[in-house]
């Protein structure tokens, strides 16, 4: 299939504007395999959703040729219904959706609709996108270069599902397509040498377009994959004094003369067949009223609320959980709520109300830990210890998969003190290996296998945040730790014996 090139697609397509669906009271929420969707439209509008979404994680595990059916923890993806709201949870006016993690799962958010046109970035344009690094970070999580790991998640970021069954994906990111156009694509060899930080829009554009057509590239140059094949799997594997021109047939500057070519020319793009993917089950039903009524607020409260807005959330939750007396959720989402804003009392008290409404109800257990670990601590009393473990036990019998009571378990030794039970050690892994998106997860897991003595390991398990496109503290801390474990790993290894 061929389709047309950039400058045609820029001077033939013009504007679409699509009006958002419309909102309803109730929310509904959707299972499949790989995801939890809750949304306030319509059902038949959520299963179209869903299919489209497990069409999508089919695409990655075909293309990728993962063939393992699981992925850890489901995605949980929030469609909300209207762009304002996703702005202002997010607190940045210029995105039409997010991708993070918290604790429990990872999630995105995102507005009902359509984008205006192929030439915004829309809301399922960055879910594709966001989706492609979760799934790499599952499944592929090694020291890539940070043009790589945009390019290869903007590959996939633009991908069309006809009324046939097929999947359409490799199609150019039109979002990007003028500044490659007009201001050429971002010079390959500050592409290969930096990351994101620091960049503007326009360069933002440049850099993000020319890491997917490098991508695109190498993807439908077969006679020349091998090369960045070879360069990918050096870098990885720590080669040193690696020199680009080394790697690509004329040097990075003829691969440059190369990857302009080839934007000039119509570029290719793949369609999959139908069969090729299976959707399996999709369960749609509606939301518990309280739930419901949670939903934004409980999105305010995960996604990291700065320390002077915490009070009005709880004030919230407190008054729509006032309105669900009998709601087990609604008082344990209370009592996390209470907990983030160090109202430790009212947080135990409101977990273990929960808990009487829901015995079986694993959150509830884990806020009742906290609460009781912290005081344990504190006071150092024997009882307390006792509380704060049983109510570990107890959330991670109602939810064997829920990684906050396996993290929590191994909390509660590391801050009691003692030798650390082999159990502790299997219950972070197991946390890791439910979410190794998130950060706090991947960092406890390096600093448990360094503190046995297996720092080569650890070191491997901190590429992906070493190596991240975008800076950030928990980087610096990772290329710091990396770097001191890779000397404990030499020391341990001993010297060379070769001759």
């Amino acid at each position: 299939m061929k389709i047309w090139g950039l400058k045609g697609l820029l001077l033939l397509a013009g504007a679409l504007a699509l009006l958002p669906g419309t909102a309803q009271a109730a929310w509904l929420q959707a299972k499949t395999r790989h995801f939890t969707i809750m949304s306030d439209g319509s059902e038949a509008k959520l299963r179209e959703f869903a299919e489209k979404l497990e069409k999508f994680d089919g695409l990655l595990r075909h293309v990728t040729g993962i063939t393992d059916p699981e992925a850890g923890s489901p995605v949980h993806v929030y469609l909300l219904s209207s762009d304002a709201k996703v702005k202002a949870l997010a607190r940045n006016a210029n995105i039409g959706g997010f991708y993070t993690t918290s604790d429990r799962f990872a999630y995105a958010v995102l507005a009902r609709g359509m984008k205006a046109s192929e030439y915004d970035v829309g809301a399922e344009d960055i879910l594709f996108h966001e989706y492609t690094h979760h799934f790499m970070l599952h499944h592929f999580p090694a020291a890539y270069p940070a043009w790589y790991v945009e390019g290869f998640a903007e590959f996939f970021s633009i991908v069309k599902f006809p009324k046939d069954g097929s999947i359409q994906f490799g199609l150019i990111p039109m979002a990007r397509a003028p500044t490659l156009v007009q201001d050429s694509p971002y010079p390959l060899k500050n592409l290969f040498a930096r990351d994101t930080d620091g960049l503007g829009l326009r360069d933002g554009d440049r850099y993000y377009g020319t890491a997917w057509l490098l991508t695109h590239y190498y993807q439908y140059k077969a006679d020349r994959r091998a090369e960045i094949s070879h360069y990918l799997k050096d870098l990885t594997s720590g080669v040193p004094d690696m020199k680009l021109d080394d790697y690509f047939a004329g040097g990075i500057d003829g691969l440059e003369k190369d990857v302009k070519a080839y934007m000039r020319r119509p570029l290719a793009a793949s369609r999959l067949i139908p069969s090729a993917v299976t959707v399996g089950e999709i369960a749609i039903g509606p939301v518990d009223p309280a739930q419901g009524a949670l939903v934004e607020d409980e999105l305010r409260l995960m996604h990291r609320p700065d320390t002077e807005e915490l009070p009005g959330i709880v004030s919230a939750i407190r008054a729509t959980a006032a309105k669900f007396p009998s709601s087990a959720y609604a008082a344990a989402l209370l009592a996390e709520a209470e907990w983030e804003a160090e109202e430790k009392d009212a947080s135990l008290a409101d977990a273990d109300r929960a808990i009487a409404l829901d015995p079986g109800l694993s959150r509830a257990y884990a806020s009742r830990a906290r609460v009781l670990l912290e005081r344990a601590q504190d006071d150092g009393r024997e009882e307390d210890w006792k509380a704060a473990r049983a109510a570990i036990v107890k959330a991670n019998r109602a939810d064997t998969e829920d990684p906050v009571p396996l993290a929590l378990f191994y909390r509660y030794h590391a801050m009691k003190g003692g030798p650390m039970p082999e159990v502790g050690y299997d219950g972070l892994a197991k946390a890791y290996v439910l979410l190794p998106q998130r950060p706090e997860y991947r960092m406890a897991y390096v600093q448990a296998l360094a503190f046995r003595g297996e720092y080569a390991a650890a070191s491997r398990l901190l590429d992906p945040l070493a190596y991240s496109p975008h800076p950030s503290g928990m980087r610096d801390s990772a290329l710091a730790l990396k770097k001191r474990f890779d000397a404990e790993a030499a020391k341990k290894k001993g010297p060379s014996t070769a001759p």
